[in-house]
């Protein structure tokens, strides 16, 4: 393995044992400004923004606007190969209206310079889209 591999691979371990705890103080730091994420999928929750300011507005906001208190997300496997880390995880919150939400996830993350700089998100989206909502 390469030291590229397993700096990428630390961080997103380290900012994956934090969201298990509901913390998203070592995952957020990550992001890279040019960022892109899609969420793969043909749900309301399916879609792709580009840009730091944008995944913001158009997906974390949103997402958390759905939940009452923290938003955990429990790494099961963490992959590292240079610039790319796959992380299956499963996330656990409840929402508003009191459901619980316990999505899966494969996460597919390209990193530059310790930076995240893309994500694809491959999860339930018929979940989503019934215990969220419109996206």
């Amino acid at each position: 393995m390469t030291d590229r591999t397993e700096a990428n691979r630390a961080a997103l371990t380290g900012a994956f044992a934090a969201l298990e705890h509901g913390d998203p103080s070592q995952f957020l730091p990550l992001f890279a400004q040019d960022i892109t994420w899609r969420v793969m999928g043909t749900s309301a929750w399916s879609k792709q923004a580009s840009g730091l300011a944008n995944v913001e507005r158009e997906l974390i906001g949103p997402l958390f606007a759905k939940f009452t208190g923290p938003y955990r997300n429990i790494p099961e496997l963490v992959l590292a190969d240079g610039d790319h880390v796959v992380v299956l995880a499963r996330g656990d919150a409840q929402t508003r209206d009191g459901r619980t939400y316990a999505n899966q996830y494969c996460f597919v993350f390209r990193m530059a310079e310790g930076q995240i700089v893309e994500v694809r998100e491959f999860m339930d989206t018929k979940l989503a889209d019934a215990v969220l909502g419109a996206g």
